[in-house]
């Protein structure tokens, strides 16, 4: 699995505490039964290594690029990725 660093989001003045996150495309080649690849996403909290990650979302490149710009500028934190990539989906 390949990742590809998208952001780094100071949410230090949402949170009222030193806090920033770091938000990844995660890359996965398929090759059976077609060859493509596959996308998901990570957050790590940059202070506490806290992190989530999410494979296989999409094999869509343009639909994951613009699920993880909107986390970043949401600021979604790694407790909160799933719920919302869930709504996302919908």
């Amino acid at each position: 699995m390949r990742e590809h660093l998208f952001a780094t989001v100071d949410l230090s003045q949402q949170a009222g505490r030193p806090l920033s996150c770091t938000y990844h495309i995660l890359i996965k080649d398929i090759t059976e039964p077609i060859q493509c690849e596959s996308y998901g996403v990570r957050i790590t909290v940059d202070q506490t290594g806290e992190r989530k990650e999410l494979p296989d979302i999409t094999v869509l490149p343009d639909a994951v690029l613009k699920l993880v710009q909107q986390l970043a500028e949401s600021g979604v934190t790694p407790c909160t990725l799933r719920s919302v990539v869930e709504d996302w989906l919908i």
